[in-house]
């Protein structure tokens, strides 16, 4: 956010002495958006310069606007004057104070694009490794218009609010298809189609689910059909608990299958013995449907009772082969403290819409490059983020910020009219809930042009500020970072991260796996993790200030590798990838992302 900083000293002259703003780097817009907050309910006069502060607005409540004004007000004495001086001594003067203020916004404004290209300007020669003079120009452009003119905040919120969750395959989930189309083709880019692949189900809850504590006493359950499961039989399942206190390693629950089977198996984070690995998860659940228990309830992370975390045990979009139940928190609890004086049993029912084979659509969009040759070696950018969601809430956050991500980066780089050196390919693909499938059958029906990718960058951990990006198990990659960072600097984004939490938890993975460099984009996520797949991923939880550092970082860095006269890195070979992910200490998360069709084979 903008910081007003009072300066020390008397500040009750009545000179109209301006004085410019510091801006802390990383630190911006928020605080602006008071001049509209404060103002526009007493003047409808400034909404046409108040757009721009609006801009920038966060949600925050007017009182810390006000606070941030009456900072603002003991710093510049400009602003203070013309308070004093419109509202408690002129009133009848008051739109002296609106054209004061309409000239304060520029001058900020202005202030902003200089804070942003401190970092770019103070490169006066370019050597090797560097970005060049004309590429810094236009990102310092790109920055501004992202900022000062974004439509970013706009694109989520009809995404979100006018569409709704977007479950992949679902009406919902097409209509979104549709607009994406229609707002690339407005924005005048080049070769936008669909590529389809085939799902071998859709699926959406049609009547809510139930469910009690039959013995050893009657029990509501707080109870939600896990995603991709089948609807139960007529009258519901019913059957005694099991519950597993070790699922991995996998040779725990063959020591229990003759009590899985035809039981009611209940397993949770404390199953696993400690954080869990993909590898467990993935290997966990593959033997626990394999020993044909008569339904699953489980239960993971913090989600209390009434809380529906959305969540699938297949992956693929394939249909499981009996009942899926998520239990809230405190039933989870209560479960296994019964179970500890006797058995208990359980009768849960929900039903589900299911279709077969359903065809799915990834969008794809192109800035065609103004040098480099389509098809030859490194010759596209790709820029991607997943279209789908999950239904609870509306998809906000996961993963409608960056789907408004890709839609303004399109623009404003349009806006340029300078198209960098290679071509960008905007993708949105859909599927990833259900395992990375639209991405998945994008890197397989282009498995022969990966060297034609010079890098991919994707945008899928919400609108919280960004901090840089992961190289997600590319250590190779930060040197080439090292030539855009100084361009992220404003932005506070200008740091990479060997983390490799989500080594396989985006779109990114399947072109990682090809050896194709890859990005993600790092910013914080603990706000993020208490939203995503939850009733409260809505548009209310997005801060538009934040949403747009976010963008115009992705957009920088994006632009930033497209226009360079050089590679962004490497394309590893397969001995290579296979060393990288040793090194990770991700062998087998690696094999168990290749068994259940998460990354191609490489």
């Amino acid at each position: 956010m903008t910081t007003f900083t009072p300066a020390a000293g008397n500040h009750t002259s009545t000179s109209l002495e301006f004085q410019p703003l510091e801006l802390l780097p990383g630190d911006l817009l928020r605080p602006l958006g008071a001049f509209e907050e404060i103002f526009c309910p007493f003047d409808q006069r400034f909404p046409t310069n108040g757009a721009l502060a609006a801009q920038m607005a966060g949600h925050t409540t007017v009182h810390q606007w006000r606070d941030a004004l009456d900072a603002a007000q003991q710093r510049h004495r400009l602003l203070s004057a013309a308070i004093d001086t419109t509202f408690n001594r002129v009133p009848h003067l008051r739109h002296v104070f609106w054209s004061l203020l309409r000239m304060l916004t520029r001058i900020i404004s202005l202030s902003i694009i200089a804070a942003l290209a401190v970092p770019l300007l103070a490169q006066t020669s370019t050597p090797a490794n560097t970005v060049a003079e004309p590429t810094r120009t236009a990102v310092r452009e790109l920055i501004g218009s992202i900022v000062l003119d974004g439509k970013a905040y706009d694109y989520d919120r009809e995404l979100a609010d006018g569409i709704g969750p977007r479950l992949t395959g679902s009406a919902n989930y097409n209509r979104a298809v549709v607009w994406t189309i229609e707002q690339f083709r407005s924005l005048g880019l080049s070769n936008v189609h669909t590529e389809s692949f085939t799902s071998p189900a859709s699926w959406e809850p049609e009547v809510a689910a139930t469910g009690t504590i039959l013995e050893p006493r009657k029990q509501t359950l707080h109870i939600y059909s896990a995603g991709w499961s089948p609807s139960t039989p007529d009258g519901g399942v019913e059957g005694n608990v099991v519950y597993l206190p070790r699922v991995f390693p996998t040779s725990e629950l063959d020591a229990e299958k003759d009590k899985i089977a035809d039981s009611i198996v209940l397993f949770d984070n404390q199953s696993f013995g400690g954080p869990p690995t993909f590898d467990a998860i993935v290997q966990a659940t593959l033997r626990v449907h394999a020993l044909h228990p008569r339904a699953v309830i489980f239960t993971f992370g913090l989600n209390g009772n009434g809380t529906q975390n959305a969540l699938l045990l297949t992956t693929g979009g394939q249909i499981s082969d009996m009942p899926v139940a998520q239990l809230g928190l405190e039933d989870d609890l209560l479960i296994k403290r019964m179970l500890d004086k006797g058995p208990v049993t359980v009768q849960f029912s929900f039903k589900n819409r299911i279709r077969h084979n359903v065809e799915v659509q990834n969008v794809v969009a192109e800035i065609p490059g103004r040098d480099v040759s389509p098809g030859s070696p490194s010759s596209v950018v790709v820029v991607g983020a997943h279209l789908d969601s999950w239904h609870p809430g509306t998809g906000a956050q996961d993963n409608g910020t960056g789907v408004a991500s890709i839609l303004e980066i399109a623009r404003a780089v349009q806006s340029l009219g300078r198209p960098p050196r290679r071509t960008l390919r905007f993708v949105l693909f859909g599927g990833e809930e259900e395992g990375l499938m639209g991405s998945h059958a994008y890197v397989e029906r282009h498995k022969a042009e990966m060297a034609s990718l010079d890098a991919v960058l994707i945008s899928d951990t919400g609108s919280q500020r960004a901090t840089g990006w992961y190289v997600v198990g590319r250590e190779d990659e930060k040197s080439a970072l090292a030539a855009i960072e100084p361009l992220l600097a404003g932005l506070g984004a200008d740091q990479t991260s060997s983390d490799t939490d989500f080594l396989f938890r985006s779109d990114h993975a399947g072109f990682n796996v090809l050896g194709v460099p890859t990005l993600l984009l790092w910013n914080s996520i603990d706000r993020y993790e208490t939203l995503v797949h939850q009733a409260s991923d809505t548009f209310d939880s997005v801060v538009r200030s934040d949403l747009d550092q976010t963008v115009a970082v992705t957009g920088s860095t994006a632009y930033a590798i497209a226009d360079a006269p050089q590679p962004f890195a490497a394309h590893l070979s397969p001995a290579e990838v296979a060393d990288m992910f040793r090194k990770c200490n991700a062998a087998a998360d690696f094999n168990s992302a290749k068994v259940i069709g998460w990354v191609p084979s490489n």
